[in-house]
């Protein structure tokens, strides 16, 4: 397929560079021939006005009847003269020949010549054909003119004159140009093509080496990238892009290897004591009531363990696959107050306060923002010492935004804690205590949800100086 379309594209891009070259040779030796026609026509027109004067200049001096010879030497060879009387007829005219003396035939004029013909120069075709054509102009003489058209006959008036010149030396240089040109456009195209050829080798060189490339990342080679030699060119672009793509390709695999080897790790250990504790059951060890009953205690919790840790992967699944959330205005302030009542009850040695200023409302859904503040105080809860005061506020910015923030005065976190802190299943060392609880997703949860509503999460902490969580949310419109 690569190869194919690199194929198609190299002709088609030849085929424009052939085609417009092409084009613009045409354009140009069409203009060029069409003016020289237009000036040879020009020539001719000219020569017709001065044999016109030549021949009324004769026929005023010439006393009697004009016969067949003085006829003929009134023009020279390569125009053509004809008398016309007062009824339209031919009563006298020269051969046509051309330039070298040959006889040509003559111009085809109506029969009969009608009042007015040629009065401005035109163009006539042969007698018996279209070629040679002339170019003819008329005009009148005086009311005595007359000829005789053989010794011994009478004397015959005429009225008119009509001399023409042959275009055959004009369509001579004409043709030839033509043919030349031809020779000469076809001569250049296949210079062009040639040309073209290389420049468009060299130019898809890159796209060659594209084309290897993203094959290799197809076939498995994730480590391949495309070498990029100028950035801001349009190549370059491509390939930049090609190369964050492959980039995104090969984290998003990483990230999905080390999912799922952290969700079967959270999955085997109470697997395992569920396991442990259904075999002691079943192999008559457990007998003693007491030991049955923490038996079937422990496989129950560790079942709920489970089956809270699959309903928080399915929520990051749904909110990864941009399923729609509500879209109606929640009161902050209520939640706030509702959140931090249950964390007293849960640690009523904690002390949690709430800073609500004014009404503060976002743009979302509820059950999902009373999820956000539940994760984060369970957090500060889980991870702070005893007596530790946590407070929760939620205030209005400019810009059509609310914030809200939960801040304990804990220990803190360090920087390359505090970088992974919103990773699924990342768990700081102060968290990888069994007894903390906990699988790593409450703030992987936090942070799908803020995003999907339009909004961030971001976190301020050092060790020994707390931690500080903000939640930046759309306000209704």
């Amino acid at each position: 397929m690569a190869g194919a379309w690199r194929g198609s594209l190299r002709a088609r891009l030849m085929l424009g560079v052939v085609l417009l070259a092409a084009g613009g040779m045409v354009a140009v030796n069409a203009v060029s021939l069409i003016g020289l026609r237009l000036n040879l026509i020009d020539v001719a027109d000219t020569a017709l006005a001065k044999t016109r004067e030549t021949v009324q200049h004769r026929a005023r001096g010439q006393a009697a009847p004009v016969d067949e010879a003085g006829l003929n030497s009134l023009v020279p060879d390569g125009f053509y003269l004809a008398l016309v009387d007062d009824r339209g007829r031919v009563v006298a005219q020269t051969p046509a020949r051309d330039l070298n003396g040959q006889l040509r035939p003559r111009p085809d004029l109506p029969k009969p010549v009608p009042d007015g013909f040629a009065k401005q120069p035109l163009t006539l075709s042969a007698k018996g054909g279209p070629v040679p054509r002339y170019r003819a102009l008329s005009f009148p003489v005086g009311p005595h003119a007359t000829i005789r058209p053989a010794p011994g006959t009478p004397p015959q008036r005429f009225s008119t004159v009509v001399v023409a010149r042959s275009l055959q030396p004009a369509e001579d240089v004409v043709y030839w140009l033509i043919g030349a040109d031809a020779a000469a456009t076809l001569a250049a195209l296949g210079g062009i093509v040639l040309l073209s050829r290389g420049v468009l080798r060299v130019g898809l060189r890159p796209l060659r080496d594209m084309a290897a490339t993203a094959t290799a990342v197809a076939d498995g080679d994730v480590d391949q990238r495309i070498e990029v030699a100028r950035r801001h060119s349009e190549v370059g672009e491509v390939a930049t892009a090609l190369n964050r793509a492959f980039d995104e390709r090969q984290r998003s695999e990483e990230q999905l290897r080390q999912f799922v080897a952290n969700a079967s790790h959270e999955l085997r250990t109470p697997l395992t004591t569920i396991r442990g504790w259904a075999q002691l059951h079943l192999h008559g060890l457990a007998r003693d009531p007491e030991l049955t009953e923490r038996a079937m205690l422990r496989i129950e919790g560790e079942a709920a363990r489970m089956h809270a840790t699959v309903e928080e992967l399915l929520l990051l699944a749904r909110l990864d696959q941009g399923r729609p959330l509500a879209d109606a205005p929640v009161n902050l302030g209520a939640i706030a107050e509702d959140a931090a009542t249950d964390a007293r009850v849960r640690d009523p040695g904690k002390p949690v306060t709430v800073e609500v200023q004014g009404e503060v409302f976002a743009c979302g859904d509820e059950d999902r923002l009373r999820q956000v503040l539940q994760n984060l105080l369970s957090n500060a809860l889980r991870y702070t010492p005893p007596g530790t005061p946590v407070s929760v506020a939620a205030r209005s910015l400019p810009g059509d935004t609310v914030e809200l923030t939960v801040a304990d005065q804990g220990p803190g976190m360090a920087p390359e804690t505090a970088d992974r802190i919103f990773e699924r299943f990342y768990r700081g060392e102060e968290s990888r205590d069994p007894a903390a609880g906990g699988t790593g997703l409450g703030l992987s949860i936090v942070k799908s949800i803020a995003e999907a509503h339009g909004g961030t999460v971001t976190v301020r902490t050092a060790p020994g100086k707390g931690s500080t969580f903000t939640v930046t949310l759309p306000a209704p419109r």
